[in-house]
């Protein structure tokens, strides 16, 4: 009872510590799940739907414009929007942009890998041991059994085998 009690609560503060790392890793921007903000708010409405955030990786926001045109346009102001990020957070966070033209589809709102990792994981099960069943005591018969047999190995094989065996309730 007791050990179940103990594993109960060893079970419990490793979730406590898993979720307490999770917290305190989603408050950097490395982890934070969209460590933009609001992209929309960020840029505005317009140029949020041509240009979408791709990735954020030590320092380097990579951004996919639709085409040319809004490439150029990031371009122009990429220097206000690195201010704007890093305002948000309070520290230096993006240190460069890089714009490419591609594709446009829905994208994820965790922006960053590292957040969809932590994410994922898990606490470790802890398995419990089996608990082997007692060993019985032989009968005289099973003792006078093993005896007769002629090998060393198969009268210990036998021992251990009878051994294992449950002992029958109706015969007692």
């Amino acid at each position: 009872m007791q050990k179940d009690s103990r594993d109960k609560a060893a079970k419990g503060q490793t979730v406590a510590v898993g979720q307490f790392i999770k917290d305190v890793l989603a408050q950097h921007p490395s982890f934070a799940s969209r460590p933009l903000g609001d992209w929309k708010e960020l840029v505005g409405e317009s140029v949020a739907r041509h240009c979408l955030p791709r990735s954020l990786k030590n320092g380097c926001l990579v951004i996919v414009a639709r085409d040319s045109v809004w490439k150029h346009h990031l371009e122009m102001h990429k220097e206000a929007l690195i201010q704007r990020i890093n305002a948000l957070w309070g520290r230096r966070v993006i240190e460069e942009i890089r714009i490419r033209v591609g594709e446009i589809d829905e994208a994820s709102e965790d922006l960053d890998a590292n957040y969809r990792k932590l994410q994922k994981v898990a606490p470790k099960k802890v398995r419990k041991k089996a608990r082997r069943p007692p060993l019985r005591k032989l009968t005289e018969a099973e003792k006078q059994l093993i005896a007769s047999l002629p090998d060393k190995e198969l009268r210990a094989i036998g021992e251990k085998l009878l051994r294992l065996v449950p002992e029958d309730p109706e015969a007692s």
